[in-house]
């Protein structure tokens, strides 16, 4: 694989992002690597996955947007969004316990990938945030469901509609990570939480999260099709391209 690194080491299957150029966002053949890096760990039999970002800046920026913004139609949009959003899907359907590692900032698609996860261990400097607002955009992966889950439904408002960054001590304030550890700390934290659920009995593992799942669903597909449709359209939207060229410009000027 070009962007991602996969390891499984005693049970334990490390996915890494690896794009530091591009903050670790996701493109397309990042998008396709995943769906692929999944299917690895189920086949192997990993224990419990861990998806993290390389280095410590970045768990993922979110799609790349100099990739992304090539595409102008409703249709590339909805194939893309339908794609990725059934790639996400498949994490609650592992037997085995995903857990988002967020070692830097998990922002927009990151976010996305981050809550798809059946739980999040973060640095005390990472933030998680939902800026698609800003972007005249919406998720179309399936985090509006997923974050009123995890945060209730007034608070999953306010996270998406204000579209700012959550630093990790307030983000597990509100539920939208679990565990919150020392930066200095984190890569031993991470590593040892994996190890202990991979050296418990692989049924008990796999009868909890199952458990769970029934009382409480990580995954809706039939609101799918009504989540991507509304996505394309805002996406091929000019208020979308205005807003994308007006933060490139932004970006510009801060050069």
């Amino acid at each position: 694989m070009r962007d991602l690194r996969l390891e499984v080491v005693d049970g334990v299957a490390m996915l890494v992002i690896d794009r530091p150029g591009a903050r670790n966002a996701l493109a397309l053949q990042t998008m396709d690597e995943l769906d692929e890096a999944l299917e690895t760990v189920r086949v192997q039999r990993a224990r419990v996955l861990i998806i993290r970002g390389a280095g410590n800046k970045a768990f993922c920026a979110g799609g790349d947007i100099k990739e992304l913004e090539r595409m102008r139609s409703e249709s590339e949009a909805a194939e893309m969004a339908h794609r990725m959003r059934a790639t996400l899907d498949r994490i609650p359907r592992l037997a085995i316990p995903v857990i988002a590692g967020l070692n830097g900032d998990a922002l927009g698609g990151g976010a996305e990938l981050a809550i798809a996860c059946d739980f999040r261990i973060a640095a005390e400097h990472a933030r998680i945030g939902f800026p698609q607002i800003t972007l005249g955009l919406m998720p179309a992966w399936g985090a509006s469901e997923r974050l009123a889950s995890l945060v209730g439904r007034g608070r999953a408002l306010s996270i998406l509609l204000g579209g700012q960054p959550v630093a990790a001590p307030e983000a597990l304030r509100l539920g939208l990570v679990e565990i919150v550890v020392s930066t200095p700390t984190f890569d031993g934290r991470l590593q040892a939480l994996a190890s202990a659920i991979a050296a418990a009995p692989p049924a008990a593992v796999a009868g909890i999260k199952s458990s769970v799942n029934a009382v409480q669903p990580h995954r809706n597909p039939e609101l799918a099709d009504t989540t991507v449709e509304a996505f394309a359209r805002i996406w091929a939207d000019p208020a979308h391209w205005e807003a994308v060229e007006k933060m490139e410009k932004r970006r510009r000027e801060k050069r």
